[in-house]
């Protein structure tokens, strides 16, 4: 995943806050918090965008507007739904409502409300939220789930009105600033949903993550954490361990990096704020998976270390196999199944120009071809030309060839 970006905890009851007569109430939280909540990895009913889900809440509180939750209000304003915004960050609301995410909100009653801040604030936000009693379901977007929910359950939460959900999506670079509307575009959007949570909970988070374009998918929250370690929490580590490790190097050798190692250390720029709230949170899964790296690290220094050429020789194809295996079992769109044997690749030269990438993707979607993934993008800074390589269905190669040459552009068919 790319890094993520949420805001800080706002203050939506501040008009409001201690509301005589609060309609939430702590039954049912005597649930063990340690259990393990549903079952397996499945697209929620009716995940369809085009049929199957409910309209979106009319009115929808955002409680933090950072990168995520700035995005969804732009999702949802564009959609004609009509968002609130808070933020302790006054700051960060001004500049959510000029990009058009919503307007500022003083305690109004909410229908949903998402909760948008990092993993160690939803359980404080999301009581907060109830004792003002402003809105009637809740959801948030924390990357970690199991330890918000226990603390939801020892703070005396309604878990009834609350579904834990993550969009599976973000950017290096937090700050409304950052947002963008189209951002869970074509993204999963995880909604574990608890033994407690409402059917009302349930199919308000669900209408929201399809309202912003994205594919609800359903599992437990810790299915989800040991997930998320493998797949974001500990790829942040390694990245943020590779960039830390350039100090010692001089600024020409610097200059040697290439797109290899600036794809690998890209999640590095990420905010260090945030992810000490994810690790911490999310913990235990991720220092398993880093033990396990770190005894196949010292497994292979050990081999390229003290092994013989052939030992060394196996070693590094074993590694290559296993690599090249498990990024092909990975989907190439959202709740798919991987297929990686059904897209033929296409690489196209573009000229170091203001523009080049933009047109190449208006033209190929003037002539109305799908582009099901974008492998890299390589460029040297110091060349006149990237390099863009397209997967395309194979049967449509040699059209799309033609039709680049045609129109000026160097491509080719990758083996």
């Amino acid at each position: 995943m790319k890094g993520e970006t949420e805001g800080k905890p706002g203050k939506a009851r501040a008009d409001t806050g201690n509301t005589p007569g609060n309609q939430w109430s702590t039954r049912g939280n005597t649930h063990d918090p340690s259990a393990n909540y549903g079952g397996a990895v499945s697209v929620t009913s009716g995940a369809s965008r085009s049929s199957g889900h409910g309209p979106p809440p009319q009115r929808v509180g955002i409680v933090g507007s950072g990168l995520i939750g700035t995005s969804i209000g732009l999702a949802l304003t564009g959609r004609g739904v009509n968002v609130l915004l808070a933020d302790i960050d006054t700051e960060q609301v001004k500049v959510a409502e000029v990009m058009g995410a919503g307007r500022p909100w003083h305690g109004e009653a909410v229908e949903h409300a998402v909760v948008a801040v990092p993993p160690h604030a939803v359980a404080g936000e999301l009581r907060r939220l109830q004792r003002a009693g402003i809105a009637e379901t809740v959801s948030d977007v924390a990357s970690v789930k199991a330890r918000p929910i226990v603390e939801a359950v020892q703070t005396g939460c309604d878990l009834s009105t609350w579904c834990p959900a993550h969009p599976i999506a973000g950017r290096e670079r937090g700050g409304a600033a950052s947002a963008r509307a189209d951002l869970f575009a074509e993204r999963t959007w995880v909604v574990c949903p608890l033994p407690h949570t409402s059917p009302a909970a349930l199919a308000a988070t669900v209408a929201i993550a399809h309202t912003c374009g994205a594919t609800p998918v359903r599992t437990t929250a810790d299915r989800h954490d040991q997930a998320m370690a493998a797949l974001s929490h500990l790829p942040q580590v390694v990245a943020s361990l590779l960039a830390a490790a350039t100090p010692d190097l001089a600024t020409g050798e610097l200059a040697l990096a290439g797109q290899g190692f600036r794809d690998v250390t890209r999640l590095a720029d990420s905010d260090p704020g945030l992810w000490s709230s994810i690790l911490e949170g999310n913990r235990g899964p991720v220092a398993a998976r880093a033990r396990l790296l770190a005894a196949r690290l010292t497994q292979l220094a050990d081999v390229l270390d003290q092994g013989s050429e052939q030992e060394v020789m196996l070693a590094v194809r074993t590694l290559m196999a296993g690599g090249n295996a498990g990024r092909a079992l990975l989907p190439r769109k959202a709740g798919a199944v991987s297929r990686p044997w059904a897209w033929a690749w296409v690489g196209v030269v573009l000229a170091d120009r203001p523009g080049q990438l933009g047109a190449l993707f208006t033209a190929i979607g003037d002539w109305q071809i799908n582009v099901e993934d974008i492998a890299a993008f390589e460029h040297n800074l110091d060349a006149p030309a990237g390099i863009v390589e397209l997967a395309v269905a194979p049967d449509i190669v040699d059209s799309l060839l033609d039709r680049l040459a045609a129109a000026g552009w160097t491509a080719y068919r990758r083996s």
